[in-house]
């Protein structure tokens, strides 16, 4: 169980079993919305199979990839959930996707049961205030190919299932640019640079 959370807390087996007694599971075909924008988002995910990405469209009505997310990772319009506000936010999926789901009404419940729910939520916030941070002075003070070098180590297990778009994408550049940073990476890594 702590392996699909992907987090250290202890957790009772009675908490367990009313959790897993409460929570539902979503399947999504390729394409589909785990949350669209203009709307507040009520749920948190874990991902027990599959691969989604969060975006949102620009003024000029590009995509611009924020976060993927794949295997026993968490999912959701953080902010929107928090607040309960509308967001901008889109989560699609990549892949077809097996996905947990923790409503907003199920979270409050499970922190009044016990506190180890407690430990639970701040754990995922705590995780995702680290990764959107990173990602923001990464944007910040980072190259292209330094953002490049940091989503390969951040994203290594998913990178071959993602496209050079989607890559190019994530990164803020063109697929283009993406194309010739690879190239560089490669014939420096083969001539022992």
């Amino acid at each position: 169980m702590n392996k699909t959370f992907n987090i250290n807390i202890d957790i009772p087996k009675t908490e367990l079993e009313y959790f897993f007694e409460n929570a539902k599971t979503e399947y999504l075909s390729k394409g589909e919305y785990f949350h669209s924008a203009d709307k507040t988002c009520k749920k948190i995910g874990i991902i027990k199979s599959g691969l989604l990405k969060s975006y949102v469209i620009d003024e000029n009505g590009n995509e611009k990839i924020i976060e993927f997310y794949s295997e026993n990772s968490f999912v959701s319009a953080f902010t929107s959930f928090i607040t309960q506000e509308i967001t901008d936010w889109n989560i699609q999926t990549i892949e077809n996707s097996e996905i947990l789901i923790i409503t907003k009404e199920l979270l409050d419940q499970l922190y009044k049961r016990n506190v180890c729910w407690t430990l639970f939520g701040l754990k995922i916030f705590e995780t995702q205030t680290l990764k959107k941070c990173s990602r923001e002075k990464s944007l910040l003070i980072n190259n292209a190919s330094e953002r490049y070098r940091i989503f390969r180590e951040q994203y290594k297990d998913i990178e071959n299932r993602l496209s050079l778009n989607q890559i190019a994408r994530y990164l803020g550049i063109q697929p283009e640019s993406l194309s010739r940073i690879r190239k560089d990476l490669f014939l420096n890594i083969h001539q022992g640079n």
